[in-house]
């Protein structure tokens, strides 16, 4: 799912006013969040693209729903379409090299050492 510039503005604007409502820092967001200060940053001005996964998260952490909060969200539900949220985690054999994404499909490309 590609996120536009508006869902950027919400999810900041929903952090600006969730944090003061729950006396949160920055700093405390991105450690459960698992990110940098400067990750977290890029995530919410615009350099970093938005995931589903971290926009669920976030959202999650600050107690509204994504549905509520992002205007490309609210499209879809407004059009009668269900939004389900989806992880996937796969365990490989081997050490990772590179990801990447081809339309709905995840390439892992992976190095395994074979034991004779």
């Amino acid at each position: 799912m590609e996120f536009c510039q508006e869902d950027r503005r919400a999810l900041y604007d929903v952090w600006m006013s969730q944090k003061a409502k729950m006396h949160l820092t920055q700093m405390e967001i991105t450690k459960r969040l698992g990110v940098s200060q400067v990750e977290f940053s890029n995530l919410l001005r615009g350099s970093e693209p938005l995931s589903m996964s971290f926009v669920t998260k976030f959202c999650k952490h600050l107690h509204v729903e994504p549905e509520n909060v992002l205007p490309t969200l609210r499209q879809k539900s407004g059009r009668g379409e269900s939004v389900v949220y989806l992880q996937n985690r796969v365990s490989v054999d081997g050490e990772i090299q590179k990801v990447h994404v081809e339309g709905n499909q995840v390439i892992i490309e992976y190095v395994h050492v074979a034991k004779s």
